[in-house]
């Protein structure tokens, strides 16, 4: 019971500090690809499903977090993609919590290009809350998204995605890439009556190495992640900074099919 009340009184907090779903993740952005042409990649298409559109290789992923440091809030995902012509199908499983108070998400998605310029994708999740002793909660959401490649250099996208509680959850954003090793993105995020934002940016300062920082205007979004690349495999391993929560630390997994 003292197992239960820690974690349903954490969860909680979070969500109130936040003011965005449990299930996304604040250990790092798992998003600032999704408004790109040549940063796209698992991680992103399982943030935004029209990011889908931009997959062109078979990929796979997997991302843990540890929530502020409390095993109870550890947030664990794996997810596939699978390209087929002019786009791709996913599909993820995700879970937060602990054995005695978790949420999981199973996720499937198509994401289609539409041209060079415009990518759509729509999702299916089927959720569940567990709570030790009282029950199991379920329900099937959808979330839907749009990308507009403007340019080689500017993007911009919307998505659209509903949430358990009966809100919805909406996600504007914009990316420019100044060259093949430079990203910054920025989106704005309105669910209920919370409205928020993020600014981010990638730099791959050599071809093994790549750093990401962002900011946002809820302090549980900042956030900060080195990334490896070794052959077909990526690594990226951040943290997310709250000035009361502490430290969430990161690590994801990506497999990328070569291209050879």
């Amino acid at each position: 019971m003292k197992q239960l009340m820690l974690t349903l009184l954490l969860m909680g907090w979070i969500g109130w500090l936040s003011g965005q779903p449990a299930l996304m993740p604040i250990g790092k952005n798992t998003r600032i690809g999704a408004y790109s042409r040549h940063f796209q990649q698992i991680i992103t298409a399982w943030s935004d499903p029209a990011a889908l559109s931009c997959i062109q290789r078979l990929t796979a992923g997997i991302y843990s977090e540890n929530r502020f440091l409390v095993k109870e809030a550890s947030l664990y995902a794996a997810m596939i993609a699978i390209p087929v012509y002019a786009g791709a199908f996913g599909g993820s499983i995700t879970r937060l919590g602990s054995t005695a108070y978790h949420q999981q998400q199973l996720s499937g998605g198509y994401g289609r290009r539409l041209g060079r310029r415009v990518g759509l994708g729509l999702q299916f999740n089927y959720e569940t809350t567990t709570v030790q002793g009282v029950g199991t909660a379920s329900q099937l959401t959808v979330a839907g998204g749009i990308l507009w490649h403007i340019s080689e250099q500017w993007h911009v996208g919307l998505q659209v995605q509903q949430l358990m509680n009966g809100d919805w959850l909406y996600i504007g954003g914009a990316g420019f890439e100044a060259s093949g090793d430079f990203l910054l993105s920025t989106e704005v995020l309105h669910a209920g009556k919370d409205t928020g934002m993020k600014v981010a940016a990638y730099y791959r300062i050599a071809p093994a190495l790549a750093l990401e920082i962002g900011f946002a205007s809820r302090p549980a979004y900042h956030t900060a992640a080195c990334i490896l690349y070794l052959r077909s495999l990526r690594i990226d391993i951040g943290a997310g900074f709250h000035p009361r929560l502490g430290i969430t630390p990161s690590t994801a997994l990506i497999w990328q099919l070569s291209a050879e």
